[in-house]
């Protein structure tokens, strides 16, 4: 275990959603993932599972977490109290994923993968803070922004094209 799979927890909790997310794919893919769920009745968890899951959480935190956490040993009070630390990150993020969805314009990229990416990367954010979008509401904002974009720049009949296409 000397590389390193993914990033690990920054001290500021700004990658903590995508280190969550990276450590329970780990910890599932190794069989581990029970030892920082809640117990389940007739699950019983060896020493080595849960030492190995210790090991895992400690690797892949910043070596100040670590020693600030050196005294928990039980892998899920580690999960659990790095989760209650840096949970807020939803209420900081929010806002700007809020805020970008909201000023979101085709326009400003240069090919149409760029923006299907950026979409992509803010719905993400947005799941993250259970505030998703639907697909709905993906192809709403890119039709209207379309729309807007054709009125301004090329004027109003590839407008009645573009919305040929969707209205029967």
């Amino acid at each position: 275990m000397a590389t390193k799979e993914f990033e690990e927890l920054a001290l500021d909790g700004s990658n903590y959603p995508t280190w969550a997310s990276d450590i329970k794919i780990t910890l599932a893919s190794r069989g581990l993932l029970a030892t920082i769920e809640a117990a389940q009745a007739g699950v019983v968890l060896q020493d080595k599972q849960i030492y190995t899951a210790l090991v895992l959480l400690r690797f892949y935190i910043h070596k100040d977490l670590k020693a600030e956490y050196l005294m928990i040993e039980n892998p899920r009070e580690l999960w659990d109290t790095l989760k209650e630390r840096y949970e807020q990150q939803k209420e900081l993020i929010w806002p700007e994923a809020n805020h970008d969805w909201n000023h979101l314009r085709l326009q400003n990229f240069k090919s149409v993968a760029d923006y299907n990416h950026v979409v992509h990367k803010i719905c993400s954010k947005l799941k993250f803070c259970e505030q998703e979008s639907t697909d709905a509401d993906k192809i709403e904002k890119t039709l209207f922004r379309l729309i807007v974009y054709c009125n301004s720049n090329t004027g109003p009949r590839i407008t009645r094209f573009i919305l040929g296409l969707f209205v029967h």
